[in-house]
């Protein structure tokens, strides 16, 4: 019996970190952009339901349409699932990415646009101090350069605007990681 005690409360304390919710990082400061369709949206618009963000520019060589491919097949995922998400991918470079070179560039990718809002609308600037305070991130667009250096990671955010967790594309694991915190979340 006395072998058995340790090894109940270490199945215990197992099980119950298995359950527990998904500790909450930062909440991400309001904000008010504009969308592929050249309207106004806000932070407020995501208020209430969960969402996938990340980051990326239209006119990429790397990164970016991987990215981009990745964020298309997680929404297509998610909605056979029947979970409600939203998700906004933030330009990196919004000298280039007006609402219209974005509208172009998500036809690539989903023919719903009902549930992905591509962001701009802001001096590079702003974007990068934005990414780096709000993200804990790094957008970099150097002069010299039609490419923007900047993070690879997708965020789940809650439906308060907070930062539950980040998840590497390119980890080979993480869309089942990503798909085992929403049930997390529920």
């Amino acid at each position: 019996m006395k072998r058995l005690i340790p090894f109940l409360l270490l199945l215990v304390v197992f099980v119950s970190g298995c359950s527990q919710p998904l500790e909450r990082g930062k909440q991400i400061r309001e904000f008010t952009f504009t969308d592929q369709h050249n309207q106004p949206f806000s932070s407020k618009e995501l208020s209430g339901s969960p969402w996938i963000a990340d980051f990326i520019f239209t006119n990429c060589t790397t990164v970016c349409p991987s990215l981009t491919s990745e964020m298309a097949d997680l929404q297509a995922e998610l909605k056979d699932q029947d979970i409600d998400m939203n998700f906004v991918s933030f330009s990196v470079d919004p000298d280039t990415d007006t609402p219209a070179v974005l509208k172009d560039y998500i036809v690539n990718f989903t023919d719903d646009e009902s549930n992905w809002h591509f962001l701009t609308g802001y001096t590079q600037l702003e974007f990068e101090a934005f990414a780096r305070e709000e993200f804990q991130t790094f957008v970099l667009k150097h002069e010299s350069s039609t490419q923007v250096v900047h993070g690879t990671n997708f965020y789940l955010m809650d439906s308060e605007g907070y930062i539950l967790k980040e998840y590497n594309f390119s980890n080979e694991s993480y869309k089942e990681e990503l798909l085992a915190d929403l049930k997390r979340m529920k």
